[in-house]
């Protein structure tokens, strides 16, 4: 099995394969789909040949392939080579996947050489709740004819958990990613568990919750990557299941493994399967084995495994948690930087196709806004640059937070100029609504900032809206892109502010006015005249919020 890793906006995405050919590119016919304007809708193939070869073949793409920082038009790959499409990189690797074998329609015996422990055992163990193994219970007959040494001996053997786990688990638990985190437990396990080889398997996400293998170790390096290490499906699904921990003495003569023939010719004297757990979720299994010898494990050694195996599950919950963490506050730091904190917190709240959306150029239902300060340029000439600088942050500071007040989407500054949003990329069946409100208290503000200011010039600003459809999405280079949206409605919303607005107005398009018909109070402008249209278009002055009974537009007077 092979694997290819690659990140798909703040997501990391793997994708799985054996044989035949897996098509990478931007169309949506791929196997892999690369969400990236440097792809080719078909970019490059990867082919496995029936020896076993991969090769990666670039399909004449614009931005070209390369394979480990050497551009490639056909090359073989290895374990951990590093591919570039365009600038879109991915890793290519084996998998563990068949190294570790889950046999079927082997039966699960409980006679003896098998020790099935559960984890709600141990559990009581530790928190003092029952007697530790092979001593009587505290006041009782035989508790007083024990010998005192035997009673420290059992306390010792019992308490070498604690020992394990108290040096452990600062280590441990620290804050690591995941896949250190599963190689350090086997390391752990290693160190105090008397193991020739085993391994941690975790379910992968998916409605099958399939056991994957994650790290397999062998306290020997000789013939490693050529064994394969073979267990009962049939344990492994009791060990999930029912939260059991089973030992067994001697895996040769253990009826449960006489079908196994793998197992038999292995020689595996000893083995030990515990669930990766968590109170009483199970995410995993860690699995050991003994080639060598006969009762190689004790019931000591198995609650051990246990007591590992949990701590495995907290730092693995805990790493996944960290890294979801880092995800969601590299998205929130990306969205908020032109989003309400509300819309932000909404957007996170979806489901990851719909977040994953976000940044894939899709048409839209929507309305934009532009607002300009009249004169600025000439104003500025005679203020300096700290001064420039300390009101035009105080200013666009205040006018952001309006837009986002009424959920808008700020698409950019353009010097003095404000463009925003309103409908994405969050749909709003009242987005027109929304952008005239903005506009009429961004005028109303801008008023109460002029009168704060008993120094420096007066502001004025005009603004221009106008709604439709139109493609919303990031958009630009490979290296950078931004949310923005595209077409006519943009550019006609951007000429109703420069040619038609006067300071201090704020005028809407025709498809705009259709929206918000009886919400507001407005003047119905003479038709203008725009760049890039061949006719005259219908424009309107809005007022102010309509009250009832007064939707009917009043002829501006010249």
């Amino acid at each position: 099995m092979y694997r290819l890793t690659y990140q798909d906006g703040d997501s990391p995405q793997n994708y799985s394969f054996a044989t035949g050919e897996v098509l990478m590119g931007r169309s949506p016919e791929c196997q892999v789909v690369l969400k990236d304007f440097g792809i080719s809708r078909n970019h490059a193939k990867i082919v496995v040949d029936e020896e076993g070869n991969v090769r990666i073949i670039d399909l004449k793409s614009k931005n070209g392939t390369t394979v480990n920082g050497v551009p490639v038009v056909e090359a073989l790959l290895k374990d951990g080579d590093k591919i570039l499409l365009g600038k879109l990189p991915l890793s290519f690797g084996k998998t563990l996947e068949g190294k570790v074998v889950l046999d079927d329609d082997k039966p699960l015996s409980e006679e003896a050489g098998t020790i099935i422990r559960s984890v709600g055992e141990l559990s009581k163990l530790l928190s003092g709740e029952m007697p530790v193994p092979g001593m009587a219970a505290p006041g009782s007959s035989a508790a007083k004819k024990a010998p005192a040494s035997a009673e420290v001996q059992e306390i010792e053997k019992s308490n070498r958990i604690l020992k394990v786990l108290t040096k452990v688990a600062e280590t441990l638990i620290a804050v690591r990613p995941v896949e250190e985190v599963l190689h350090q437990v086997m390391d752990i396990v290693f160190d105090h568990i008397p193991a020739d080889r085993g391994f941690l398997m975790l379910h992968e996400d998916g409605p099958e919750k399939k056991l994957m293998p994650m790290v397999i170790k062998h306290r020997k390096a000789e013939g490693a990557d050529s064994q394969k290490i073979a267990i009962s499906k049939t344990i492994a699904d009791r060990v999930v299941k029912d939260r059991v921990s089973i030992l067994t003495s001697d895996a040769m003569v253990d009826p449960r493994f006489s079908a196994g023939d793998s197992i038999r010719f292995q020689g595996i004297r000893s083995a030990m399967c515990a669930p990766v757990w968590n109170k009483e979720q199970v995410i995993g299994i860690i699995f050991v084995d003994s080639m060598m010898l006969t009762n190689c494990f004790t019931l000591n050694d198995l609650d051990l495994l246990t007591a590992l195996a949990n701590y495995a599950a907290v730092a693995v919950e805990r790493a996944r948690l960290n890294q979801k963490i880092v995800a969601e506050e590299k998205k929130r730091e990306r969205l908020g930087r032109f989003l309400s904190p509300q819309v932000t917190s909404r957007i996170l709240a979806t489901s990851e196709s719909q977040s994953a959306a976000l940044g894939v150029p899709e048409e839209k239902e929507l309305s934009v806004l532009f607002a300009d300060i009249v004169g600025f340029t000439s104003m500025s000439e005679k203020m300096s640059p700290a001064a420039v600088a300390l009101l035009l942050n105080d200013y666009l500071s205040r006018m952001t937070d309006i837009i986002f007040k009424y959920d808008g989407t700020l698409d950019k500054y353009i010097g003095d100029a404000i463009m925003a949003v309103f409908g994405a990329p969050l749909e709003m069946t009242d987005h027109a609504s929304r952008a005239i409100k903005s506009g009429l208290e961004m005028q109303a503000r801008l008023a109460e900032f002029n009168a704060e200011r008993k120094e420096g010039p007066h502001l004025r600003i005009r603004i221009g809206i106008n709604s439709g459809r139109a493609v919303a999405g990031e958009i630009g280079s490979i290296n950078k892109k931004e949310y923005t949206v595209l077409g006519d409605v943009v550019n006609t919303a951007s000429r109703l502010e420069s040619s038609v607005a006067k300071p201090g107005m704020v005028v809407i398009g025709e498809n705009t006015w259709e929206m918000v018909k009886g919400q507001f109070n407005v003047n119905v402008l003479p038709k203008a005249t725009l760049k890039g249209k061949e006719k005259e278009v219908a424009v309107f002055e809005v007022l102010s919020v309509a009250v009832p009974d007064a939707a009917t537009p009043v002829q501006r007077e010249a």
